[in-house]
């Protein structure tokens, strides 16, 4: 480094040292000292609070906890000089949280230029400093970048990674797709102390700068998805032609092509197979410019049966129901699952978290000495029980690394290259006692070869090989993973959106899902941290249309987004503490609008930056509005499993009221419909008028702290109707 270094020093000898030179800083005091560095900042808040500065010798982060509070907040450009302690978080060294002094002497400054280095300069040295890598090529090139996501990519054949935040201005950019010069700071994250993590942080969209006057501007759809063929559509900055390449392998081979100049392309490809899974990339030509996408992976639909069905382990409200009634199977959670793996024939491929259910381990045993090829991968930092009672032969693979929540996927393959033998098993329940018989789970099920063999890619990619035998040296998991399997299904006539953790933008799906809401919005998870998605919901709290309803089990996690939905009005209450560990990990978009695109979201996903950038995860969207009515039913079987006191109204709506019992809050919605100057009154049992309130909109939040334990009575008159409830307050 001793090279990059000196250059270094050469091109920002303008810059004047400070009190201690950051080089100085860096190198001779330990965490927990005092130090005063000076340097110009060359980042502001699209980063966060975090600032980085420079001098003349190297680059520090300043960190100075949520916000600057009484400081002045220095903007980039700014000549900073700054007293605090050395500290370390994820590797990466901080001057903070603790910080005396900041002061800001001087403004407009130019900044350093960045150092031109490749990925694999990336060291200890130049943490802190502002880079650039030319002709780096990103490996979801094409995608809609998101924000708490990491992107790979490769430059000079060598690996680097960026990091968007959330509030970064690239957030709904498109990731370029051919080649680019990024510019960034150099920072880490490094939990597992292993000496790697670097990632370079680019601030806005002139930090990627594509290198061809033509430039792919949107994703590559796929549209009018048939059994024989499919077209894909690009959009360009620039007017172009059109060239699909595509083949039965990412070999590709065939082609399709308009000599049309124009920047909305489209194109379609028939002659194609049934339940094939095919490779394409586009490309578009100006003169001597191009620009191509990633080779990517697209299905045509199968002539599987197409159906879908969806169980769980709790009460369901049957009530509730417009085509068919949600199955609450209890305990039966493991007999169903078994009785799939049993009817396998030639194959099945299971990425299950954890195992220890005896009547799924003597299925999977069952099923192997009927002589289905079987393959199994496991989380290594979890207690596999079950595996141990595995026959001899079957298999098994662990994914090597215990970061995150690591191998979480819940999906079950068989018979993947059988159009009528084809089934996916998947949801939110592991293979355990506790998931299957205690824990709130859902498992969705789909009779489809088409999905099948994208389940079985992601399969393969995991285990190293499409054989048998895994390669340990050729297995990929977490973030080393390609963008390769399809993400778009038509499934019994209804659209199925395929999403796998951490390289498909799943959080990225989820958050288009939730902006597509009209009417509804009800949503389950183990654990929500995702700022995006937290502030996706948190907009419905101003909107008179639409009043979400959440549950969420884990409240105190570290980021839990549970009291900012709160506090933001929205209808969310903890499961924590009721029953078993309510385990879902699901969302239903406009249930009561069959006309609306109803979409169920559902699998292993929990909404987490781990689940995000980490773990091994599988996520489906289910376009259907019986699928959505469904799981309506299964939510509200929660709810009223809770406490929450629904009424039905003569107009087909529900009045909620909950927590029921309560201590402090008490909200009252009408579910699937607004108050129009409705009147609420609670008494006493003696009938004296506790509380009176006119009700307009969806949701009422009522502050009833100061109100004595026990019990009242809670009547709602609208339109010459009148509902009561009792009410318990703790």
């Amino acid at each position: 480094m001793k090279n990059l270094l000196t250059l270094f020093l050469a091109t920002l000898s303008g810059f004047a040292f400070a009190q201690t030179d950051i080089f100085d800083a860096r190198t001779n005091y330990n965490l927990g000292d005092e130090v005063t560095v000076t340097g110009i900042v060359t980042n502001e808040g699209s980063l966060g609070s975090v600032r980085y500065i420079q001098d003349a010798t190297g680059g520090i982060a300043l960190y100075p906890g949520f916000d600057w509070g009484t400081f002045d907040e220095p903007t980039i450009g700014d000549e900073v000089t700054v007293t605090g302690l050395l500290t370390e978080f994820n590797g990466l060294l901080e001057v903070g949280p603790d910080l005396s002094v900041v002061t800001i002497n001087s403004q407009g400054n130019p900044l350093p230029e960045p150092l031109n280095v490749t990925p694999g300069e990336f060291e200890e040295d130049l943490e802190g400093v502002l880079l650039t890598v030319e002709g780096a090529t990103f490996d979801q090139g094409g995608t809609i970048i998101s924000g708490n996501t990491t992107y790979d990519f490769t430059a000079l054949g060598e690996n680097g990674v960026i990091y968007v935040r959330n509030g970064n201005y690239l957030i709904d950019a498109i990731l370029p797709a051919g080649e680019v010069t990024i510019t960034g700071i150099l920072s880490q994250f490094d939990p597992d102390n292993s000496g790697d993590g670097y990632q370079l942080l680019p601030r806005d969209t002139d930090d990627l700068v594509p290198s061809s006057a033509i430039n792919i501007a949107s994703e590559v759809e796929q549209i009018d998805i048939t059994q024989t063929s499919f077209s894909l559509t690009w959009l360009t900055d620039n007017a172009g032609d059109s060239k699909v390449e595509y083949g039965l392998t990412p070999a590709l081979g065939e082609e399709v092509f308009s000599g049309d100049a124009t920047t909305d392309h489209e194109l379609e490809i028939s002659g194609l197979t049934p339940g094939t899974i095919y490779y394409a990339k586009v490309i578009s030509t100006a003169g001597e410019d191009m620009t191509e996408s990633p080779v990517l992976a697209f299905a045509t639909v199968s002539e599987s049966s197409g159906d879908i069905i969806a169980y769980f382990n709790h009460p369901v409200d049957n009530t509730v129901a417009t085509e068919e009634l949600a199955l609450n199977i209890g305990a039966g959670m493991n007999d169903t699952i078994a009785a799939y793996i049993t009817r396998a024939q030639h194959t099945l491929d299971i990425a299950a978290y954890n195992i220890n259910n005896s009547v799924i381990v003597d299925a999977i045993n069952e099923a192997q000495e009927n002589g289905v090829d079987i393959r199994y991968i496991a989380h290594s930092g979890t207690a596999n029980i079950g595996i141990d009672n595995f026959n001899a032969g079957i298999p098994i693979l662990y994914r090597p690394d215990d970061e995150g929540s690591g191998m979480h996927n819940k999906f079950l393959v068989m018979d993947a290259e059988y159009t009528d033998l084809a089934f996916v098993l998947t949801g939110s329940t592991n293979l355990t006692t506790n998931n299957l018989v205690e824990d709130p789970n859902n498992l969705i099920i789909f009779q489809d070869e088409s999905l099948a063999k994208g389940f079985t890619l992601e399969f393969n990619e995991m285990w190293g090989s499409d054989t048998l035998e895994e390669d340990e040296d050729n297995a990929k998991f977490g973030p080393n993973k390609d963008v390769n399997t399809p993400k778009k299904f038509i499934i019994g006539g209804s659209a199925v959106d395929l999403h796998f953790s951490p390289t498909d933008g799943t959080t990225r799906a989820i958050l288009d899902a939730i902006e597509t809401v009209e009417y509804d919005l009800e949503f389950a998870t183990l654990a929500f941290t995702r700022n995006d998605l937290g502030d996706a919901v948190e907009a419905f709290g101003t909107n008179f249309f639409v009043n979400p309803i959440g549950i969420i089990e884990d409240i105190n996690t570290t980021g839990s987004e549970y009291q900012d939905l709160l506090d933001a009005g929205i209808e969310v209450y903890s499961h924590q503490g009721i029953g078993a560990q309510m385990h879902h990990k699901f969302a239903i978009i406009d249930h009561s609008q069959p006309a609306a695109d109803p979409i169920v979201v559902t699998g292993s996903h929990n909404w987490s930056s781990s689940a995000e950038n980490i773990n091994d995860e599988n996520t489906v969207l289910v376009h259907d509005a019986r699928i959505a009515n469904v799981y309506h039913q299964a939510f509200r079987g929660m709810l009223i499993d809770m406490g929450v006191n629904i009424e039905e109204q003569a107009d087909g709506t529900s009045l909620l009221v909950y927590p029921n019992p309560f201590t402090d809050m008490l909200f009252i919605q009408k579910d699937g419909g607004f108050f129009q100057n409705a009147t609420l009154q609670i008494t006493d049992l003696s009938g004296r008028t506790i509380a009176r309130e006119i009700l307009s909109g969806g949701t009422l939040q009522l502050s009833l702290q100061e109100l004595p334990t026990g019990m009242y009575i809670l009547q709602v008159e609208e339109n010459g109707q009148s509902t009561t409830s009792q009410i318990i307050k703790r």
